[in-house]
């Protein structure tokens, strides 16, 4: 707005509920949901054990609980599994379990759901197909990675256990029908340290050689990390937060490529899950505080996320002084703290 104290008491009210309902708590387990089952889901309620004057929280939900009752309608346009729309595709509702479908409380609540309107849950996805209306898993295209990858190393920690078990082997080169003294087959003979050994006649005593890992195991263990991480756009030393092998521009530059990903994020969080919950936070606080406004058009504002690291201060601020100097960007977060989210009016 104009008034800039208004805008400081605003982000200050707002600083003040979002600890208090643990938001950046909530809205990192979503960001972590929304990879591993695909979407992520929270109902903004009231809660009025808040200390807050600002009444709202959210309650996150696992995406098997946005079903449909008794599974899939059918003859009913716009119902698909636990959403409601109307006819030109928004969202009028959700479908949801009052328990989880798996849980020991969905036999005694049978399967009761409750309708939540749209503008009150949060629902976020990765939208890759015209149409689509849930979420998938982001790292559905390498699950298989990872299983081979243990697989790998499983077999190479067997393999060297196997070595490391069997200390002396004997073996011969007499053929059969020489005179050998007889040695059952994998027969064992007691061993202590620093002794020596008298092996059967015939017999040449050896020791197993543990040749695991192999040359080829690291090689392959960091070709199926950097396979991992690129549905999340992360490069190697991201993904196994190892810079070893990199140089100090090299280490920087792998890291563009995932911090432009990390941007459309959150955008993509802005725009689904933020955006929607401050304007169910703007009507409530326009109550409670008794501000002199309109408590259905929420103030323009922009959302300021920690900025990004940087592994050269030095040269960061230069190229920010730069900028400023010839009025090519406006001086908004460079210096705030990189652990806050915040809402700038």
């Amino acid at each position: 707005t104009g008034n800039k104290n208004f805008n400081q008491a605003v982000e200050t009210v707002w600083a003040q509920w979002s600890k208090e309902i643990l938001l950046r708590r909530k809205l990192w387990c979503m960001a972590h949901a929304k990879i591993q089952d695909g979407e992520s889901f929270g109902i903004i309620k009231t809660n009025n054990k808040l200390r807050h004057k600002v009444k709202l929280d959210i309650m996150l939900v696992e995406p098997e609980q946005v079903s449909t009752l008794y599974g899939a309608i059918y003859n009913q346009p716009g119902h698909i599994d636990g959403i409601k729309f109307d006819e030109f595709g928004n969202v009028e509702s959700y479908e949801v379990l009052k328990a989880h479908p798996g849980s020991q409380f969905a036999g005694i609540l049978n399967y009761q759901s409750e309708d939540v309107p749209a503008r009150l849950m949060l629902h976020w996805f990765l939208l890759r197909r015209p149409g689509q209306h849930r979420g998938v898993p982001e790292f559905r295209s390498t699950l298989q990675v990872g299983a081979s990858s243990r697989r790998w190393r499983e077999a190479t920690v067997a393999a060297a256990e196997t070595a490391a078990d069997i200390s002396v082997w004997l073996k011969t080169n007499m053929p059969p029908d020489n005179e050998a003294d007889p040695v059952q087959p994998m027969s064992t003979m007691p061993f202590e340290k620093r002794m020596a050994v008298a092996a059967p006649m015939g017999w040449e005593p050896s020791q197993m050689r543990s040749e695991h890992p192999n040359a080829t195991y690291e090689a392959f263990n960091k070709a199926q990390i950097s396979e991992l991480g690129r549905p999340k756009g992360m490069p190697y030393n991201k993904a196994a937060c190892d810079n070893t092998n990199n140089s100090f521009s090299g280490g920087k530059l792998d890291q563009l490529t995932y911090y432009a990903t990390l941007d459309v994020e959150r955008e993509d969080c802005s725009d689904l899950v933020l955006d929607k919950l401050f304007d169910e936070w703007w009507r409530e606080a326009v109550f409670a505080y008794g501000w002199n406004t309109d408590p259905e058009t929420p103030p323009s504002h922009t959302w300021d996320f920690p900025r990004h690291p940087v592994a050269d201060e030095e040269t960061a601020a230069r190229a920010a002084d730069i900028r400023l100097r010839n009025r090519s960007e406006e001086h908004t977060s460079e210096l705030q703290s990189p652990c806050n989210l915040v809402c700038r009016l």
